[in-house]
């Protein structure tokens, strides 16, 4: 699930860098419903949040249940180390996010926080979860 949806989230940045508004209709739609404000990043910002997301998603799928460094595993202790460091990012994303968008602090649209609670701050949180049990459990 980490995988996917991390690898999912990257490709759909990796979209937005190269021009795509979907799924709204137009730029200032995308800044409006996935930033809250505009404009929408650029696409050298957007093109390295899709790195990152690539990234950690390949950090998980590379993630080993061994302690054997001689596993041929890509320096397991790295690979664990970003594991954990991403599922404490997209955790406090995902209850910070929660937070800041139902109690409306900060300057974002009422589309924005409605779609942040219904879906980014939880899906950030599960995402979170996640990667988590993968960092931790090998």
């Amino acid at each position: 699930m980490a995988v996917a949806g991390l690898g999912g989230l990257s490709l759909l940045h990796g979209a937005w860098a190269a021009g795509s508004t979907w799924p709204a209709a137009d730029a200032e739609g995308l800044a409006d419903l996935v930033v809250g404000r505009r404009p929408f990043p650029g696409p050298a910002a957007t093109g390295v949040v899709a790195g990152r997301l690539g990234v950690i998603a390949g950090a998980v799928a590379a993630v080993r249940p061994t302690s054997d460094p001689s596993d041929g595993a890509p320096g397991p202790q790295v690979v664990r180390l970003l594991c954990r460091s991403a599922a404490l990012v997209l955790v406090v994303r995902g209850g910070g996010g929660l937070v800041v968008s139902a109690a409306g602090l900060g300057e974002a649209s009422d589309r924005f926080r409605r779609w942040d609670l219904r879906l980014y701050s939880p899906a950030a949180l599960g995402l979170g979860a996640a990667t988590a049990v993968v960092a931790w459990a090998c």
